[in-house]
């Protein structure tokens, strides 16, 4: 037996089972044979707060206990399916939560530059470089008198001639009736455009002022008009539309900051486009 027992000692695949056995004995030892923990959820303090302010935002009032305990598990809920669903990679591929994913980055580039306010000189530079887009148009102030859509020259000059000779005349008593309004305060271009049709405020433009003229057409037939007061274009001083070029301001420096955001983490990256039937790869 000895000789037996000295020989199997000897073994080398006896040897192996042995540090073989030891390691696992040593492994299970330091990691125990129970299942790995899961992940831990923790619906802390300040997260049922959050819970509880967005029930009383909708419903006016705070949430009851039974409330709470649901909007809670539902958050757990949320959460499990969630984690579950990036361990299965379902965000992978997917073009909605691409761009949600996208739009969240994007927003919070949005929310640093719209912190951001300029400098001392910076908006007056940024308006001097933008004036064109600051300047103001052109505006009338007017009266008419609706002739209808095709009058004869008779019915344009007989009331014409009565506004001339008596101005105190009611323009109300002359013309036809009209949804057209008898008056309209000092207008831009587009907005007399938008009431009298393409090309009435240039014809009105060329008019004297205060005193009745015609016949000035538009899209709906044949007025009389006088002018009562007018303002020609110019390009308003910065306090006049500082609040609008602060805005703009602040969209281009959104911009800006954005685009440099995406170019410093573009960087990062080795872009290769590979097109259908190509023969070359561009790396970008």
């Amino acid at each position: 037996m000895r000789p037996l027992l000295l020989r199997l000692l000897r073994e080398p695949l006896l040897h192996f089972l042995a540090i073989g056995a030891l390691m696992f004995a040593v492994f299970t030892a330091m990691n125990g044979t129970s299942e790995p923990p899961p992940d831990v959820i923790v619906i802390g303090p300040e997260r049922i707060d959050q819970i509880a302010a967005g029930f009383e935002s909708v419903w006016r009032r705070k949430p009851t206990e039974d409330e709470l305990d649901a909007l809670i598990e539902e958050d757990v809920r949320e959460e499990v399916y969630y984690r579950e669903a990036m361990a299965l990679g379902l965000d992978r591929n997917d073009a909605l939560v691409r761009r949600r994913l996208r739009l969240k980055m994007e927003f919070l580039m949005d929310s640093t530059a719209n912190a951001v306010d300029p400098v001392a000189g910076e908006l007056e530079a940024y308006f001097a470089a933008n004036e064109k887009l600051y300047r103001l148009e052109p505006r009338l102030a007017f009266e008419q008198i609706y002739l209808g859509g095709n009058p004869s020259l008779e019915t344009i000059a007989r009331p014409l001639s009565v506004l001339q000779s008596d101005p105190a005349t009611d323009p109300f008593t002359l013309g036809e009736r009209t949804l057209l309004p008898a008056q309209l305060g000092l207008s831009t271009t587009d907005v007399v455009f938008g009431v009298f049709g393409k090309g009435f405020f240039e014809r009105l433009a060329e008019l004297p002022p205060g005193v009745w003229t015609g016949p000035v057409v538009s899209t709906y037939g044949v007025h009389l008009v006088r002018i009562l007061d007018s303002l020609p274009a110019r390009s308003p001083r910065l306090e006049e539309v500082r609040k609008r070029v602060l805005r703009d301001w602040k969209t281009a420096k959104t911009d800006e900051i954005r685009d440099r955001d995406y170019a410093r983490r573009r960087a990062r990256f080795v872009i290769e486009i590979r097109r259908r039937n190509a023969h070359t790869v561009k790396a970008q």
